[in-house]
């Protein structure tokens, strides 16, 4: 009965039950596999370094930390451990275990984690009477027994889903009734959810996809980590969790080029590609929330990018984004220890597409270097000239399709008029042609050279031939008929990895021809991604 809700926590949630219970779609889940989850809820969320660790997702109020159940507290008799643990697993119960005893009554006398001393309010006084009944993200049943001494039965707050508000607040909940109705199943999920998140500094990482498969394979990825994490950490007596050794958007971006690297492996491919929403957020004392999003035309062009015609190139130039790491040594001259660079600057400008798909393109694509202030940042060496051999037509096309969303007549006016420009280059304009036509940054000087350079071709080919007719110069170059494209600066350098490529032997025997100097971005300089 269980499905895909749209809600990020939740889904993230049944994606990691599935993922646990080694299941490839949510609606396969059955008793057992919320059984199987319980049960490690239950064993492992009241000890080290997961009871610390997810009081970032549930408040320091969730029921496995809360210091008055801890029966391990030093200095309590027998009996006060006792008691400590049948409280603990009383409230266990009604968090993981409600979908198993539908009505059940069973510690319904008990104090709720964060109310101790408190009365319980009792189901018949509930106001919310029949907005209860149903779960607000599955359409389920709610759950009967109480959550929260202040909410009513089958209603949660804050110590049970991050982001929501304190149990007695009333706003922007229907009728003016603190806390949401949820099903016992859904509350499971919520529970379950952190283990299928990212640590990212302070907080957690999850995401979520517009399809199930992706959502599920991201939440796969994160558990299998975490499990392995806990499992070694546990073993060694540590209670601190370790933080991803990525930055947020590099994190990301790497998990989805290996889960369809993955899934291309297995032939189990799809040609359907999925928008991302990523939620980084922090639910303790300090609650926030920060929302990274990879529209439809990015993860598509990411999924086709991992596809032989295009990955061997790909590789190379997402090889060449990635931080350098300054070697220094440690105290006292002690070896440093071994470093990863935490991004990847390629990564981390795809969350600028399509907006910044110019500097993109000219960066990444035509190898113009970036004045940029550190010496971590690999952009500042890249060079038309050394790296002439990253540069890939097709590669830009797929680009140009995918991100650009540009038709394919205006591809073929785009690389026609390169083919044309680079026999000129190599039997006519020679080098001092090449390096204007690459570097001249001034409209007018710029329209003036396509028009001489216009004229000349026509007495090269002696007559037989035009640089570009009125069409195509107005396809490639104008917006209308009297004004330049305010992105011309983009439309030449299309032209120029189109040349670049027909002319890398011509290049490579004249070395003179992309002086360092001329070539630099025309872009300022650029900080360091933050984390």
């Amino acid at each position: 009965m269980l499905q895909f809700t749209g809600h990020p926590f939740v889904d993230v949630g049944l994606a990691a039950i599935a993922a646990y219970g080694g299941k490839n779609r949510i609606a396969d889940l059955d008793a057992a596999d919320l059984d199987k989850v319980a049960q490690y809820i239950e064993q492992n969320y009241v000890l080290p370094p997961l009871r610390g660790h997810l009081t970032m997702a549930f408040t320091s109020n969730a029921w496995f930390a809360q210091d008055a159940f801890n029966p391990d507290k030093p200095g309590l008799s027998a009996d006060q451990r006792a008691e400590r643990k049948s409280k603990r697993d009383q409230w266990a119960a009604r968090h993981l275990r409600q979908w198993a005893t539908s009505g059940a009554t069973a510690g319904a006398e008990s104090t709720p984690p964060h109310q101790e001393g408190a009365t319980a309010g009792a189901e018949g006084d509930d106001p919310a009477g029949a907005t209860r009944s149903v779960c607000v993200f599955t359409g389920l049943p709610a759950a009967a027994l109480e959550l929260s001494n202040k909410l009513a039965p089958g209603r949660i707050g804050r110590a049970q889903m991050p982001l929501l508000q304190g149990d007695e607040a009333i706003n922007f909940f229907t009728g003016g009734v603190p806390g949401l109705p949820i099903a016992p199943e859904a509350l499971l999920a919520l529970q379950f959810m952190p283990m299928a998140c990212a640590k990212v500094g302070v907080g957690l990482l999850a995401v979520h996809a517009d399809r199930e498969h992706l959502t599920l394979d991201f939440a796969r990825s994160f558990l299998n980590k975490n499990l392995r994490d806990v499992t070694s950490l546990q073993a060694a007596g540590e209670d601190k969790f370790p933080s991803a050794p990525r930055a947020l958007k590099t994190l990301l971006v790497e998990e989805l080029l290996q889960i369809e690297r993955h899934r291309r492996n297995e032939e189990r491919r799809s040609d359907q590609a999925a928008s991302i929403t990523a939620y980084n957020f922090n639910n303790g004392k300090d609650p926030k929330l920060e929302i990274y999003h990879l529209p439809l035309q990015i993860t598509r062009f990411l999924q086709r990018v991992n596809t032989p015609a295009y990955l061997p190139i790909w590789e190379q130039i997402v090889e060449r984004a990635w931080q350098r790491i300054t070697v220094r040594s440690g105290k006292k001259g002690a070896p440093a220890a071994e470093q990863t660079p935490r991004f990847n600057y390629l990564f981390e400008d795809l969350f600028t597409l399509p907006q910044e798909a110019p500097r993109f393109v000219r960066l990444y694509f035509l190898r113009v270097p970036r004045r940029a202030p550190s010496d971590e940042d690999p952009r500042r060496d890249y060079s038309p000239y050394r790296e002439r051999d990253l540069v890939s037509w097709p590669l830009v096309v797929l680009f140009m399709k995918e991100v650009m969303s540009m038709d394919d007549a205006h591809i073929e006016q785009i690389r026609i008029l390169g083919d044309k420009l680079a026999d000129y280059t190599r039997r006519q304009g020679g080098k001092r042609f090449f390096r204007q036509f690459f570097t001249e940054q001034k409209t007018y000087n710029f329209l003036n050279l396509l028009t001489k350079t216009n004229i000349d071709y026509v007495r090269f080919t002696q007559g037989r031939d035009v640089l570009f007719d009125l069409e195509g110069y107005l396809a490639v170059f104008m917006d209308g008929t009297e004004l330049m494209r305010p992105d011309w600066r983009l439309a030449r350098d299309l032209v120029l990895i189109r040349m670049v490529e027909q002319l890398k032997d011509w290049i490579a025997a004249n070395p003179d021809t992309l002086p360092e100097e001329d070539v630099q971005s025309d872009q300022a300089a650029e900080a360091v991604p933050v984390e």
